[in-house]
C-alpha cells in the first residue's frame, strides 16, 4: 500500500514564510558583503595611488617607465603587473582625494594609508575624500579621473524619476515610445553591447526603486490629494502588471510591424 505524506495548506504557508525569511536574510547579508568589499577596494585604490606616487618619486629619471615593461624587456628585477595608464589613474585618485580634505584630515589619511601596521582608514574619511564612492570605478568617476561615456542617439536612454514633490534626485520619466525604441535597438546589438545595456537597465531599475522608496517613505506621497494618491497607486499596479507580462515576443511583434509598415514610432 502506497502512503503519501499529506501537507496541509497551513504548513505550506509556514514553510513558504520560513524560506522567504531565509532568502531575505541571505540577500541582505550578500548585499552587505558586496558593499563592504567595494568600500575595501576603494581604500585599497587610495593606498595604491599613494604607494605609486611615492614609488615614482623614489625612482631615478627615466626609470619610472621601465617598471611597466615586460620582464624580458626591462632592466628591473621586479615589474608592475598593470600598465602606466592604470597607475596614472590611481595616482590621480589619491591626489584628488587629498585635495578634498583639510590639512589635518589629509595628514590622517596619509598616516593610515602609508603604514600597514596602522589602524584601518576611517570609513567616514574615505567617504569624504571620494564623495561616497563604493567601488574603484565610482571613485574614479566621482573624482573626475575618468569620464562617463557620452550617450549617442543610438542609446536613446533617458533618466527615470520625478521632481514635482521636491525630490532633488528626480528627472524626466522615460516615455513609452523611447522605452520601446530602446528595446528594439537592443535586439540588434552585439552580445557585449546588449550585456552592457542589461547592466544599465539593472542600475536604472535600482535607482527608480530607490527614488520611489524616497517618495513614499519620506512622505512626499502624502502631498497628493486622496484621488490623486489612488490614481498613483492604480498606475503603479498597472506598471507592475506590464513589467510582469513583458517579453521579447511583444517587442519582436512591434518590430515586424515596423518592417511591414503597419507600425511606426
Amino acid at each position: 500500500m502506497k502512503h503519501e505524506l499529506m501537507i496541509t495548506a497551513e504548513t505550506r504557508v509556514a514553510l513558504g514564510v520560513s524560506e522567504a525569511n531565509r532568502l531575505h536574510r541571505y540577500a541582505q547579508a550578500q548585499a552587505e558583503m558586496a558593499a563592504c568589499a567595494g568600500r575595501n577596494a576603494v581604500t585599497a585604490g587610495l593606498k595604491l595611488g599613494k604607494l605609486l606616487v611615492d614609488l615614482k618619486a623614489a625612482t631615478d629619471h627615466g626609470e619610472w617607465g621601465e617598471l611597466f615593461k615586460a620582464a624580458s624587456n626591462s632592466t628591473h628585477v621586479s615589474n608592475l603587473d598593470f600598465d602606466q595608464r592604470t597607475a596614472n589613474r590611481y595616482m590621480r585618485c589619491y591626489k584628488a582625494a587629498k585635495a578634498r580634505l583639510s590639512a589635518t584630515e589629509s595628514a590622517q589619511l596619509d598616516a593610515t594609508l602609508n603604514d600597514r601596521t596602522a589602524p584601518s582608514t576611517p570609513p567616514e574619511l574615505v567617504a569624504k575624500a571620494t564623495d561616497g564612492a563604493e567601488t574603484p570605478r565610482q571613485m574614479m568617476l566621482n573624482l573626475g579621473v575618468i569620464a562617463t561615456r557620452k550617450r549617442t542617439t543610438h542609446d536613446r536612454v533617458k533618466p527615470l524619476g520625478f521632481t514635482g514633490s521636491g525630490n532633488p534626485d528626480g528627472a524626466q520619466a522615460l516615455t513609452p515610445m523611447d522605452k520601446l525604441a530602446n528595446d528594439l535597438a537592443a535586439l540588434n546589438l552585439p552580445p557585449e553591447e546588449l550585456e552592457r545595456r542589461r547592466h544599465q537597465a539593472e542600475q536604472d531599475a535600482a535607482c527608480l526603486l530607490k527614488q520611489l522608496g524616497t517618495f513614499v517613505d519620506q512622505g512626499y506621497v502624502h502631498l497628493l490629494r486622496l484621488q490623486e494618491r489612488e490614481l498613483f497607486a492604480d498606475s503603479l499596479a498597472a506598471y507592475a502588471r506590464k513589467v510582469s507580462d513583458a517579453d521579447v515576443q511583444s517587442v519582436r511583434a512591434t518590430m515586424d510591424g515596423i518592417v511591414n509598415g503597419t507600425t511606426t514610432l
